[in-house]
């Protein structure tokens, strides 16, 4: 497939999908960019398209909403992982940045309300 303006990223994938039908919503630490395909006008049904920095394939779409992407991502529920980080394992949660934010003032660590022993290193 010949490359047009503005689709010669996807158009190198094998995707044939240009920037302004993609809409970013999330990152990981491994530089995984998370978005939605726009392509149809209710946004009930934008599948996830997700372009992985370390993956094997640099771009990737999911038939799956957002929530459903990441409740298989944390239930490793693919059959080839997604992520160039992987996070399976662990016990997911979601912390508020307010009680993140509390926690931090009050000398915890922010995501597991455990004291933190760098606490005093920083400043408040």
């Amino acid at each position: 497939m010949p490359a047009t303006p503005g689709r010669w990223w996807a158009a190198r994938r094998g995707l044939d999908i240009g920037p302004d039908a993609i809409l970013a919503w999330g990152v990981t630490s491994g530089a995984d960019i998370f978005c939605w395909y726009t392509a149809d006008p209710d946004p009930d049904r934008w599948p996830v398209l997700v372009c992985g920095r370390h993956t094997r394939d640099g771009f990737t779409l999911y038939a799956c909403g957002m929530a459903e992407f990441l409740r298989r991502v944390l239930l490793d529920e693919f059959e080839e992982y997604p992520l160039s980080i992987d996070v399976r394992g662990g016990e997911p949660t979601f912390v508020h940045w307010l009680e993140q934010q509390r926690r931090w003032k009050a000398g915890l660590d922010p995501h597991t309300g455990e004291p933190d022993p760098f606490a005093d290193m920083l400043p408040r």
